[in-house]
């Protein structure tokens, strides 16, 4: 046993051919005087702040402490955010959000429909009285007015309604094909919109963003639903658009009483005529497409002694401008214009006495005077304006794109009538009538 134990020992001692040494660990703790100036600079930054403070305790300032300085910060943005969350009257209920109706099973909130608009609604509510805001807000949101004999509606709420509507059945209908190929129309526009800004996609969307308040994908997407929608109205909608040359005599109808009337206006008065056609008017509420007559008047009292002179005025051939100056009479002696109706310029309303005496007459034509009880009246036939032509080829076209226009509106209310049910279209007005009713309760507190 004991041979065993010298052997284990041997071999542990002739198993160590290096020295042993001890294996320590060196541990440098750093300390906040590691971090401090040099002694010099210490004190030439205490010496600096005696100074300074020497200087302030001279000019006798009232110390202001920083701590002060914030919590008044605080206070006042606390009360700016309570006077914006707070009605300005106790007791006053205020709606923050309302569900005002659903499309397609897709809810339809105040707030989606107003905060886009709250800045306006804001200025505007200062500006108006309550009844003005309300009205006008009504007639923001929806609207129906009538044009060529059709209803048309319009507003914020309608369009939204429109646009889901039409977008939920373009979508529900599109193929793969076509989802393929819009995917393709969407990547070379994404291109195109890059290469118009010199390649660059940061400046693509800094342009985007600052115009348009919107990302890259989100303009993209809008184009991409946009794509869709018109897409479904040349496939739903427009085919059913049928003008006829029934519809444009028609339109005509309501100014034009003698098809034979060939006389073509100056070119100002078809280019205003056009312009208010694509405006959205229709030929009877248009000046400029109409008949009228322009009648002047010189009234003097029976004992005035300037009548003699007109009269000898008259006898002379002085125009009726120029006498109207004589007798002192304003504006040359424009008097009143009338539409004239299907008997021409004996058709005006103007009187039984009068209307017989235009029987006849011509433009610049002066009537005999009429003598009332007190007062004795000229009158003449300043201005004729024949009621604008049906062979006007410029406003033919005009009204032919007019009708077109509100036929397209007319059948698209159809199409949503069909998609949404009938008689659906009232649901949007009441839509409106419940945002309007919060807006106004919102602003105009």
């Amino acid at each position: 046993m004991l041979r065993w134990t010298a052997f284990f020992a041997l071999a542990i001692v002739t198993g160590c051919t290096s020295q042993l040494t001890v294996i320590t660990e060196e541990i440098e703790y750093v300390q906040t005087s590691d971090f401090t100036k040099s002694p010099a600079e210490a004190l030439s930054v205490t010496q600096d702040i005696s100074e300074v403070t020497s200087e302030i305790a001279a000019l006798d300032v009232e110390p202001i402490l920083i701590e002060d300085v914030v919590a008044e910060a605080l206070e006042a943005e606390k009360a700016e955010l309570y006077e914006a969350m707070v009605p300005d009257s106790v007791g006053v209920a205020l709606t923050v959000e309302a569900l005002v109706g659903q499309i397609n099973g897709r809810p339809i909130y105040a707030n989606n429909v107003l905060d886009p608009i709250a800045d306006e609604l804001a200025a505007a509510s200062e500006q108006m009285e309550r009844p003005e805001f309300s009205a006008s807000i009504r007639a923001a949101l929806y609207s129906e007015t009538e044009q060529m004999g059709v209803v048309l509606r319009e507003g914020r709420v309608y369009d939204i309604v429109m646009y889901d509507l039409l977008l939920s059945e373009a979508l529900s209908g599109m193929t793969i094909q076509q989802s393929y190929g819009l995917i393709s129309i969407i990547g070379q526009m994404r291109s195109h919109l890059a290469s118009a800004q010199g390649g660059s996609q940061s400046q693509l969307r800094e342009n985007l963003s600052t115009k348009m308040g919107v990302s890259v994908d989100e303009f993209l997407e809008f184009q991409r639903e946009k794509i869709l929608i018109d897409d479904l109205r040349r496939q739903k909608i427009k085919p059913k658009v049928n003008v006829t040359w029934r519809d444009i005599q028609r339109e005509f109808g309501h100014v034009v009483f003698e098809e034979e009337v060939l006389i073509d206006p100056d070119q100002s008065r078809t280019d205003a005529v056009v312009m208010a056609l694509r405006s959205g008017h229709s030929l009877r509420e248009i000046d400029e497409a109409r008949g009228t007559v322009t009648l002047g008047r010189i009234m003097l009292p029976l004992d005035d002694p300037r009548i003699e002179e007109v009269q000898i005025a008259f006898e002379n051939g002085l125009t009726f401008e120029e006498v109207a100056q004589i007798a002192g009479t304003p504006n040359g002696g424009v008097w009143n214009m009338y539409e004239m109706g299907e008997g021409g310029i004996s058709d005006i309303k103007a009187g039984s006495v009068l209307q017989e005496r235009l029987v006849g007459l011509s433009e610049g034509d002066v009537l005999e005077p009429i003598t009332f009880p007190t007062k004795i009246n000229w009158f003449a036939v300043l201005d004729i304006q024949q009621p604008i032509s049906l062979y006007n080829r410029q406003v033919q076209i005009a009204v032919q794109s007019a009708l077109e226009e509100v036929q397209f509106r007319r059948e698209g209310d159809r199409y949503v009538e069909s998609l949404w049910g009938e008689g659906s279209l009232k649901k949007v007005k009441s839509m409106a009538d419940s945002i309007a009713n919060i807006a106004i309760q919102r602003f105009q507190r």
